[in-house]
């Protein structure tokens, strides 16, 4: 054989070993990149099961043990609109549930600060709930009930406002309230408060949206 052919042969032996070398390389790299793959989408999908998890568990205690009261009911004050900082006739009810309030409403959500009672008072006649916390409160409780707030979907998140008050009596955490009814509880319990929900919610003397309550 020529050396010009020889030449040629090895050339042509070196590229196909250049080339196997690539495709080896190439699955490697496809492997590596499918075990990542993997890797990153069982740990998305097992976050997206805790999540789901976690939302969907009820939370706080069972009924029985969050030591509440029965439902109260109260006369029903009047409707009227006032300025902020006027004074007005006394509630009925402490935490009020219905009676003289300001023109504008609270935005529904959890509040770490306090807000007039006269303010959300106007978002018990919208047919919104209001839970009224006890600022000394356990730190589970007030993260348990910041939890039901951030847990609640869609138009139902439109539903609930909480905001610490000082006048919830010693022997209890939070205040459930409707417009004209309370229930006070010493425990966060989520069966309590859906039950409240599905007797008051989207149930105001004045609709303004507020959907009543669809279950957990």
């Amino acid at each position: 054989m020529s050396k010009k052919l020889e030449e040629k042969r090895d050339r042509r032996a070196a590229e196909e070993r250049r080339r196997r070398e690539q495709r080896r390389a190439l699955r490697r790299r496809n492997l590596i990149t499918t075990g990542i793959a993997v890797v990153v989408l069982a740990g998305v999908v097992g976050l997206i099961v805790n999540e789901q998890r976690s939302g969907s568990a009820p939370v706080g205690v069972e009924e029985a043990q969050a030591n509440c009261t029965e439902v109260d009911t109260f006369e029903v004050g009047a409707r009227t609109h006032i300025d902020v900082g006027q004074s007005h006739e006394p509630y009925t009810s402490d935490p009020p549930t219905s009676g003289p309030h300001y023109a504008t409403p609270a935005e529904p959500g959890f509040y770490p600060s306090p807000l007039e009672p006269e303010q959300v008072v106007h978002n018990l006649e919208h047919g919104q709930l209001v839970i009224w916390y006890r600022p000394d409160a356990p730190a589970e409780t007030i993260d348990q009930i910041e939890t039901l707030i951030d847990n609640l979907p869609g138009l139902q998140g439109q539903a609930l406002v909480a905001v610490p008050y000082d006048g919830v009596d010693d022997s209890f955490t939070h205040v459930l309230t409707a417009w004209g009814a309370s229930q006070s509880c010493a425990r966060v319990s989520q069966a309590v408060v859906d039950d409240f929900r599905e007797r008051f919610q989207g149930r105001g003397p004045e609709q303004v949206g507020v959907p009543p309550f669809t279950g957990p």
